[in-house]
This record gives structure tokens, sequence and C-alpha cells, in this order.
């Protein structure tokens, strides 16, 4: 989720590998659909919020030989304490290269139903380094940490920790957010790895035969604003915490600003066919 919404890419954080070459985990990580139904988990007397529903739908569809595009929108009602609403409407795409190399984005954000920002550009990675080529709000080029792991990397790298029964690291992550200006510090912790629907689980949509012998593993993501950490703050920005399948599904997640959580619930998963590489 992005500003106040979810991001799996995803979503989604460790010691990075050397681009350049298809991971094993990228090969094997599966086409999909799937929504969430959002709902306020907690406030605090802080919190501006009142109340919030909403709804994410987030696609996933490629292949190492093609690469990776996906489709995010997040459309929430938002209720303040006086209770007056509004809705927000949260829509981006990106691709991504298998290698790791390439990186494009288009982000828009609406507040009933007028855009209220858009941002658009793209990442590179050479031998020289990193660096974002900005179009839109304003043309400019970023800088960018050389050990930066753009979003399907950085999901492969979280589940290839998880294989390896890592119980905690930590990865740089651009996914183009604030106008394409952010880098994330983020800190994974990751819990023990979990086979077979869990008793009692809300999720029955994620009870099928494709994923009854995948394994999945429960993680909470904090993301540090990198800037505040050098002036002695150490505060995340928000956490997100969710179970990871070994094939990038995502289920129960849950999105913490500090004074007020979001839950989101999968409701519908779909699979979707992808042309095999030649």
């Amino acid at each position: 989720m992005r500003s106040t919404a979810i991001l799996l890419s995803a979503v989604v954080i460790l010691a990075p590998g050397p681009a350049g070459a298809a991971s094993a985990t990228i090969t094997g990580l599966k086409s999909h659909r799937a929504v969430y139904d959002l709902k306020l988990a907690k406030r605090t007397d802080k919190s501006e919020i009142g109340g919030v529903t909403g709804r994410l739908v987030y696609e996933f569809v490629g292949s190492v030989c093609d690469g990776f595009a996906t489709q995010f929108r997040l459309v929430t009602r938002l209720e303040n304490t006086d209770g007056k609403s509004r809705v927000t409407d949260m829509r981006t795409s990106s691709f991504e290269d298998a290698d790791g190399k390439l990186f494009d984005f288009l982000s828009q954000n609406f507040i009933e139903q007028t855009m209220t920002d858009e941002s658009k550009g793209s990442a590179k990675r050479t031998e020289a380094g990193a660096v974002a080529s900005i179009v839109r709000p304003a043309e400019r080029k970023v800088s960018l940490p050389a050990e930066a792991r753009f979003p399907t990397q950085h999901m492969a790298d979280l589940i290839d920790a998880a294989k390896a029964g890592k119980s905690f690291d930590q990865i740089r992550l651009y996914d183009g957010s604030d106008g394409g200006e952010r880098v994330y510090d983020t800190a994974a912790v990751i819990g023990k790895p979990i086979e077979g629907p869990a008793e009692g689980d809300e999720e029955k949509v994620a009870d099928r035969p494709e994923l009854a012998a995948v394994k999945r593993w429960p993680m909470t993501i904090s993301y540090f604003d990198p800037a505040k950490r050098e002036k002695g703050e150490d505060t995340p920005e928000y956490q997100l915490s969710f179970q990871l399948y070994e094939n990038g599904i995502s289920r129960r997640l849950r999105l913490d600003y500090g004074d007020f959580a979001l839950d989101g619930r999968m409701t519908e998963l779909t699979f979707i066919d992808v042309k095999p590489c030649n």
C-alpha cells in the first residue's frame, strides 16, 4: 500500500542478490488477480479517522521472458471523527523486467472522482548505478542507491529469505512512491512456515487445491524514511503484515499507521494463464 493504503507489492526486503539473472523464485511467481475487502481494525484517541471501508484489487501477470506487470487499485471511504466522509481512489500500474534492471510506474490519486496528483517515471539499473527518470509531476532525474530493489525483486528476496529460514532481514526498496523520489529503508520479521488452511480462517476463498501444498509465512514489514532516520528518528512510516505464499500470493493483510490500522481479507482469487516462455 502506498500513502494511505497497502503496497504488496507488495506488496514487499532482504539482502539483495546480484541483478542480471532471474532467480528460481521469480520463475515460480503465479499470475493472479486478488480482491481484498478492507475495514478499520483499530484506532487511537489521536486518530482523526473515525471509520474506513474499502476494497483493494491487485493483479500480477507475467513471466521471466516477458517481464511482470502489476495493476493495483484501492478505493476507500474515509470517515472522520466529525462524521464527514470522502471517497479516495488510488490507481497504480507498473512493469518490471525479470532481471531487475528496468522498472516503469504510473500512479494516480483521486478524491471524489477528481484527480489530485499523478506521477509517472521509470528507473534503470546499469553498471554505473541506478537512476530514476521522472516524467510527471515534473521532469527530473533521481539517483537511487545501488542496492535498492524494485518490487518484484523485493518479493522474491523475501520468499528466498523465508525459505532459507531467516527470521529477520532488511533492504532498500524503490517502488515509485511520493512522486518517484522516495526510497524506503525496510525491515522484515519473518515467522515460521504455515501449511494447510488455518482453523477458523475467514478467507475461505484461499482454501483451494492450487494452494493446498504451497507454504506460506507470516511477515511484518516496517517502512522507514531514510531522511528521518538520519536525524535520529526510528519510527516507521507504517507497518504491513500479511501471510506470503511461496508463489507470491498474499492473504490476511494488516496495514498499521500507528494511530489507526486497516485489515484486509481476501474475498476473490483468480489464477491467470500466461503464455509459456519459448
